[in-house]
């Protein structure tokens, strides 16, 4: 969102997002949409969320900004045509993934597909045999192609099939396969992709902490002397009693390894 046409937040899944929008729309600040605000485009970069979920489950009416998109800081600048300054929030990037985990398979494929998982199968085994190098490579494409079907319906095919065919204990597994491979929901597998990823390159003007969101409330005070309160809006706080993933550091090593060296390696040539 471009904040009283003059700072950028980027909209980093996973990482306060979402209460950071409805902090805003509660506000008097101005703000303005950094991607195309119609909820049945279909543009080429940011990916979009519509509103209507959260107005669902929050009662919460959206005014300035009626979709919320995830878009890295180069896809901000494109459609912005300028570089202007920018607020990232930084989240523990285990505990991002955590999150993005159960959102994706705990809620999102569980719920959309109508599945029932076997019960305490779906630990961090199954993130270690499925989610190989060349499916987290398709995962890191995504973050240049936001758009790419081609991409999703490999990850569909290489990591759902196998979940429902191994961890579920539908009935009806075959048809829901067959369904699933013909529909045209697109999963946001750009979540599981670092937050260093969607700085694009570059180096955010602003970044705060997701337990200090207190200094970006400060910010706003201090530079339009309006106020903004950013609530906890979006906890995941459902509970998942078939599926046991916990973080340990076997799987911080193993995220680390996979999803955020290569960004603090420094890079000879």
């Amino acid at each position: 969102m471009l904040i009283e046409n003059d700072i950028a937040f980027i909209s980093i899944p996973k990482c306060a997002s979402i209460s950071i929008h409805i902090a805003f729309e509660n506000s008097d600040v101005k703000i303005e949409p950094t991607f195309n605000d119609d909820i049945g485009s279909d543009v080429g970069y940011g990916y979009q969320m519509p509103a209507f979920f959260f107005l669902e489950q929050k009662n919460y009416s959206y005014k300035k900004i009626t979709s919320h998109r995830h878009g890295t800081i180069s896809e901000v600048y494109t459609f912005l045509k300028t570089k202007i300054d920018t607020i990232t929030i930084k989240r523990d990037y285990c505990k991002r993934f955590l999150s993005s985990f159960y959102y994706i398979f705990g809620h999102w494929i569980k719920n959309g597909y109508g599945l029932q998982y076997t019960p305490n199968k779906i630990t961090n085994e199954f993130i270690y045999e499925y989610f190989t190098d060349d499916i987290i490579d398709c995962i890191k494409s995504m973050i240049q192609n936001s758009k790419s079907f081609e991409f999703d319906k490999k990850l569909k095919s290489k990591i759902i099939i196998p979940l429902i065919e191994e961890y579920t204990i539908n009935y009806s597994k075959k048809s829901i396969i067959d369904n699933m491979m013909k529909d045209n929901i697109y999963i946001n597998w750009r979540v599981f992709d670092s937050q260093e990823a969607w700085k694009s390159g570059y180096k955010p003007t602003y970044e705060f902490d997701i337990n200090e969101l207190f200094k970006f409330e400060k910010l706003i005070e201090n530079k339009y002397s309006k106020n903004i309160k950013i609530g906890k809006e979006n906890e995941m706080n459902y509970e998942y009693p078939q599926m046991d993933v916990n973080e340990d550091q076997k799987l911080r090593d193993w995220v680390w390894n996979k999803f955020e060296k290569s960004y603090f390696t420094k890079k000879l040539f």
